[in-house]
């Protein structure tokens, strides 16, 4: 039931498509609109996240739910990249350290709300046995969801690793 709840983690095909059809608009005001709609869903992801934390739901849950969050983000750092790399020429030093310290707030909150999903996990780990047992008869259901979730989680990596750099 959970499930229904949870929105669709997208294909790596459909997110190529996403990003090729990214690299070919060069119109500012559209991009500035990509940009502003992928926070919007980006934040609305997290604030779901914290409720089901809230609501103490199944690890499971929180899991794909974070998975989500984390791809929100992955997308809204792609058009906010997409954004400033188009606008780079007109853009000042002041623009463009303006730009920076927006995405750096939105990872700094991305951040946080990530760390309290995972101590949250952490918590609830000893649970997941219980979790594990009854999963059994849904076997392929739950291995496919917790490919999405790996998936998810290695691009939070990648994102982190580019943001240390």
């Amino acid at each position: 039931m959970a499930q229904s709840l949870i929105p669709a983690l997208t294909s790596i095909d459909e997110e190529e498509e996403i990003l090729s059809d990214l690299k070919s608009i060069t119109d500012l005001d559209l991009l500035k609109r990509l940009r502003t709609s992928g926070k919007m869903v980006h934040t609305k992801a997290g604030k779901k996240l914290m409720e089901s934390i809230a609501a103490k739901e199944d690890r499971d849950t929180v899991r794909a739910l974070r998975a989500v969050y984390v791809r929100d983000f992955d997308l809204l750092e792609k058009r906010h990249d997409r954004y400033v790399q188009c606008k780079a020429p007109n853009y000042s030093q002041d623009d463009l350290d303006g730009e920076k310290d927006w995405i750096q707030a939105v990872i700094y909150d991305h951040l946080a709300i990530l760390a309290k999903c995972d101590d949250y996990l952490a918590l609830t780990n000893s649970r997941s046995a219980s979790v594990v047992s009854r999963a059994s008869s849904r076997h392929s259901s739950v291995s496919s969801r917790q490919a999405k979730i790996h998936e998810a989680e290695r691009k939070e990596k990648e994102a982190e690793l580019m943001l240390q750099q």
